[in-house]
């Protein structure tokens, strides 16, 4: 039988969308009281989650790679300017616009797959649809709860990363109607030259460099998550005395900087 060997992503455990989905949170996992189906099939949704998010990461991570290039350049050469200063040449994103919508596909399955996270405890298959997931929630739970609570707290920012994809999906002449970007870009006077980063937003609003908003989504996704994932463990974890910690972002490990663990309560002194 030959065994076949094969690298399957660029990105490993030192990356927190590895190590904060699928690698913290089937650690989680270990400390519900639920049967081992429900275990593997919430890991197969973990895994899913960090597939999409390092999807998002490749498409970020590629952008990076040209900006931070193309500042390097312009550091050592400066603008090249042509037809006695009439034209001028500029560096690129290839494909930006495609970048933008997969980004925005991926970040909304992700999305989904938070929500996915409920289904192999309670039988309720969620989406991105936030206050669907939000009235399941309050119906589930009651609506002071904290579970409900955190979902209704989300559903705001979940909305409108689906808003961004739907521009892309359907889009429409009209506010918020088209996802637009833009690619580098000229400004100021050749003797004061600037060079603008790639940008995108919906039509009619401000636009929003395309790299810190890419990093905001991830880091919201990874969040978003945790959270979930951290609510179902105080409603199935086993019956001992344990809470989730968070790892202060100094003591994390660079090689698998996970953020939650799981320990016991803390005793107050007598």
């Amino acid at each position: 039988m030959l065994i076949r060997i094969q690298k399957l992503s660029n990105y490993g455990t030192s990356s927190p969308a590895v190590a904060r989905t699928s690698v913290q949170g089937c650690v989680i996992l270990g400390f519900f009281a639920i049967t081992e189906a429900q275990r593997e099939e919430a890991k197969i949704v973990l895994h899913e989650l960090q597939r999409q998010l390092v999807r998002c990461v490749e498409i970020r991570d590629q952008i990076a790679e040209t900006v931070d290039s193309a500042h390097k350049e312009l550091k050592t050469k400066g603008f090249n300017f042509q037809s006695n200063g009439r034209a001028v040449t500029l560096p690129s994103v290839i494909d930006l616009q495609s970048k933008a919508e997969s980004f925005l596909q991926s970040a909304k399955l992700a999305i989904r797959e938070t929500a996915h996270l409920v289904k192999p405890f309670y039988g309720e298959k969620l989406d991105h649809k936030f206050q669907k997931f939000a009235a399941w929630a309050e119906g589930q739970f009651g609506p002071n709860d904290t579970f409900t609570q955190v979902v209704k707290g989300w559903e705001p920012w979940v909305k409108r990363v689906v808003i961004m994809r739907n521009a892309v999906d359907h889009p429409e002449d009209k506010p918020i109607g088209k996802l637009i970007t833009e690619n580098f870009r000229f400004f100021g006077t050749n003797d004061a030259p600037v060079l603008i980063d790639p940008i995108w937003c919906l039509s009619g609003e401000p636009e929003s460099p395309i790299l810190a908003a890419m990093d905001g989504i991830i880091a919201g996704i990874i969040e978003l998550g945790e959270e979930i994932l951290a609510g179902l463990f105080y409603k199935l974890k086993h019956n001992l005395p344990l809470m989730i910690y968070e790892i202060a972002v100094e003591e994390r490990d660079p090689s698998c900087p996970i953020r939650l663990r799981v320990g016991f309560e803390e005793t107050p002194n007598a």
